[in-house]
């Protein structure tokens, strides 16, 4: 039987039905990434893993070789504004939809429009900006599990990520450099700094939020905020290196595209990890107000290392962490209140 990137390709014409299913259920047991990982987490990383992430190699070497310099977020960004284009009323509030130019000057011109939609109720008194998770395009995803807070007294403001949705700078939403993903993630601290700073004049409490990939960057924006914020990460740890690198999401990456000509792709990896560990998020300093921090871990996530949401517990002090008895994509479906929860509770200590 043959595996390929994580999953298993056809059987060889010498291999019958029940070998290839022995087989199968060989693997399956013996694989240290998935073991413990929730089936649909499985089910998942098989289906995307085909899309490869970063299979034009590391892109920008110049952009790398500061990387360091650009994680540390020590300049404030600039002032936005945002133009509300079209706003109309629902039964769960009002829902508008606007742009503000990115302060991150870096981003290509193609995606320095940031698109955002709004759902607020005139009685509100905070403001919760929720950041897109890994491949979240569009609004749909976070309305479906956070939109219910605007009747919670939360409003909420969802930016969609560079490189994403109406942002894309390509046919496909995986990104094709490295320092894409760089770009990506610097442009979501930047912006959901400067978000944040906006709403502050207009709210009593501001949060910020997140999902997987969005609750990390949501963890990085809440410790370099000057002003006291809440922040809830969810699904997320101190470092997103071994998510990269260890668990189901390294399916998804091009190692051979990293390695390049020398073909070494253990030293792709190396390199992987050391770049990405400049996002980590024990780097900084904690959050002016830990104790306004619920982070969220779920007991059998294939993507992220219960070790690295520990940490980032640990590094909060008065923070509060939850479980939930679930896996990293099925707790977006079954356990959509407790996430909510998590987002009300942290702005309700702040």
């Amino acid at each position: 039987m043959k595996v390929v990137a994580g999953f298993l390709g056809s059987p060889g014409a010498n291999e019958g039905s029940g070998e290839s299913i022995m087989g199968l259920f060989e693997w399956f047991s013996n694989n240290k990434v998935i073991r413990g990982a929730h089936p649909f987490d499985v089910f998942a990383a098989w289906v995307t893993c085909r899309s490869k992430l970063f299979s034009k190699g590391w892109g920008d070497e110049a952009l790398l070789a500061d990387l360091e310099e650009y994680a540390r977020f020590r300049f404030p960004p600039s002032v936005i504004h945002v133009a509300w284009l079209r706003s109309d009323r629902r039964r769960q509030g009002v829902r508008r939809d606007g742009t503000f130019a990115s302060p991150l000057d870096l981003l290509p011109s193609e995606t320095r429009t940031v698109h955002i939609r709004a759902w607020s109720r005139p009685e509100n008194d905070a403001a919760c900006v929720i950041l897109g998770a890994s491949r979240d395009e569009g609004y749909a995803a976070r309305e479906q599990v956070f939109g219910a807070l605007a009747g919670r007294g939360l409003d909420i403001y969802l930016p969609e990520n560079p490189f994403y949705g109406r942002r894309r700078t390509a046919p496909s939403a995986s990104l094709a450099t490295f320092s894409d993903h760089v770009l990506m993630s610097l442009g979501m601290v930047w912006e959901g700094r400067a978000l944040l700073d906006y709403l502050r004049k207009a709210y009593k409490k501001v949060a910020v939020a997140g999902y997987s990939m969005g609750g990390h960057m949501a963890a990085v924006t809440a410790a370099v905020c000057p002003f006291p914020v809440a922040c809830a990460a969810l699904a997320t740890g101190a470092s997103a290196a071994p998510i990269y690198t260890q668990g189901l999401l390294s399916w998804s990456v091009d190692l051979s595209a990293l390695a390049g000509e020398s073909r070494l792709e253990s030293a792709a990896r190396q390199r992987l990890t050391a770049l990405i560990e400049a996002a980590d998020v024990t780097r900084h300093a904690p959050p002016i107000r830990p104790d306004a921090a619920v982070l969220v871990g779920c007991t059998r996530d294939g993507y992220v290392r219960s070790e690295q949401i520990r940490r980032l517990h640990e590094h909060w002090p008065g923070s509060t962490l939850r479980w939930l008895p679930t896996g990293h994509f099925s707790a977006l479906l079954t356990h959509r209140p407790a996430l909510r929860d998590a987002i009300a509770d942290a702005v309700a200590r702040l």
